[in-house]
């Protein structure tokens, strides 16, 4: 029985190491044919060992091929190699691809170079132009960066438009935003006292699963009818 098994399990191993050939083929034939979302796939494959051997140098030519073909996504992951080290530290080089990762319509690129600018690293330090990539990102569909920016104007003191960041987060799904704005309703701050909206806030919070949201909901909820 044990034989069997064995048998059996070889047997489904060879298979999925023929389907995975299979593809890896497949795609590299349509990368060498400029299909420039082939490349971006098989780079990801090799970068991540998903079917293949995990090899950086490789995954670092498919996603430059898929850059130079106008694949935004291949520009944002060779910046993340050149910036985290898998393909040689250089952080220059990672914001030139984020850069055009970001032209390219990519809110991840964007955001990352957002990041770069802000700490000063591969780039000059230079808060503005952050601010500008986080909006980028932002408007783009980061909430992470609607977050950011939020925080960023609350610490200026700019409250207004840190309640327009935070609810741009909250509009993209994010729970922690949600709850931010919420409180901001609820006290007044940078946007007009609305107690009822701020219960609303918090309860979306809450559904979209934050715990905070969910406690400071349950703490004021009965105090409001919601619809």
């Amino acid at each position: 029985m044990k034989k069997l098994f064995l048998f059996v399990a070889m047997v489904a191993t060879s298979a999925l190491f023929a389907l995975d050939f299979a593809r890896e083929s497949e795609l590299q034939n349509e990368c060498d044919h400029n299909n420039g979302g082939a490349c971006l796939e098989l780079g990801t494959m090799y970068h991540v060992g998903d079917g293949v051997r995990q090899n950086f140098s490789r995954a670092r030519e498919l996603y430059a091929q898929s850059c130079s073909l106008g694949i935004a996504k291949g520009c944002a992951n060779l910046g993340f190699m050149y910036e985290n080290g898998h393909a040689g530290t250089n952080l220059a080089k990672a914001a030139e691809l984020y850069e055009k990762a970001c032209v390219l319509g990519d809110a991840t690129g964007c955001a990352s170079l957002a990041i770069l600018y802000e700490n000063g690293k591969g780039v000059k330090e230079d808060l503005q132009q952050a601010v500008n990539y986080y909006d980028r990102a932002c408007s783009a569909g980061d909430g992470a960066s609607c977050a950011h920016l939020g925080l960023l104007y609350e610490q200026d003191g700019n409250y207004e438009y840190a309640a327009i960041y935070h609810q741009n987060g909250c509009d993209v799904g994010n729970a922690k935003e949600c709850t931010r704005l919420g409180w901001m309703y609820y006290y007044g701050q940078g946007v007009a006292q609305k107690e009822e909206r701020a219960v609303k806030l918090l309860k979306r919070a809450c559904e979209l699963g934050d715990e905070i949201g969910c406690k400071n909901y349950e703490l004021i909820k009965n105090s409001y009818y919601i619809e």
